[in-house]
């Protein structure tokens, strides 16, 4: 798989996982907060996909690197971390 592929898919996965805290987590009434949230994960989700399906002519990154790897490692751990507080929700 193409690198900059496997990133934005991470990126899409966190940002589906993102916008589900709000929904199950954030049962209490919209804040300030809550609402930056949700329009970071749909920039986040648009930009995955658009990632996705552009990652030969517009890549994220052109080979398995340590940017790859960093990147790749970072949104597994925060995919992890919202998992958990949608679990222990």
């Amino acid at each position: 798989m193409h690198p900059s592929r496997l990133v934005a898919i991470c990126f899409v996965a966190v940002s589906v996982l993102l916008l589900a805290q709000i929904g199950i987590v954030g049962g209490r009434p919209f804040t300030a907060g809550a609402v930056l949230q949700g329009i970071g994960g749909v920039v986040l989700l648009l930009a995955g996909l658009y990632g996705v399906v552009r990652y030969e002519e517009n890549p994220i990154v052109d080979e398995y690197g340590p940017t790859t790897y960093l990147l790749v490692f970072g949104l597994v751990i925060w995919a992890v971390g919202l998992l958990m507080q949608l679990v222990t929700a």
